[in-house]
């Protein structure tokens, strides 16, 4: 058994809503980046946490209060959502933070399989611009 913790982006989850229900899914069929465990091993989420969020480029230190909160609960493997990866500028130093205290949890740079990342952020910017639009519009397709 793995046992997996998800951190995905503060501004998206709390901006767009977003109830990370792709990255789940991709999970739960082991597609995307979940693809890479054995579809003998159960995959156990211990959790979801959001980014400590932004600016965090002079103090990327924070994000260790959120992963403290899944790493004690002994996580094999964080993975970092498709949003972290594609739009988050200081992932690279949470990757450095996380694996220095860290160094037994893998972490994974992605979760579900990838879509085109100029649409994505085109559609995340159409959503943060327009009232009432919202993550499921941009997994629907309706931004």
């Amino acid at each position: 058994m793995s046992r997996i913790g998800i951190i995905n982006c503060s501004n998206i989850a709390g901006e767009l809503d977003c109830a990370a229900v792709v990255c789940l899914g991709d999970m739960r069929k082991r597609k995307g980046f979940f693809n890479s465990y054995s579809k003998e091993e159960s995959l156990e989420l211990i959790g979801i946490i959001s980014c400590a969020g932004c600016p965090t480029a002079i103090f990327p230190e924070k994000i260790l209060r959120k992963v403290d909160a899944i790493a004690s609960f002994r996580v094999d493997a964080i993975h970092f959502s498709y949003c972290m990866v594609n739009l988050c500028p200081f992932i690279n130093k949470y990757v450095d933070v996380i694996s220095a205290v860290y160094p037994d949890i893998k972490l994974v740079m992605g979760t579900h399989t990838p879509h085109d990342k100029d649409k994505f952020h085109s559609s995340v910017k159409k959503c943060l611009t327009r009232v009432g639009k919202n993550a499921t519009d941009i997994i629907k397709g309706n931004v």
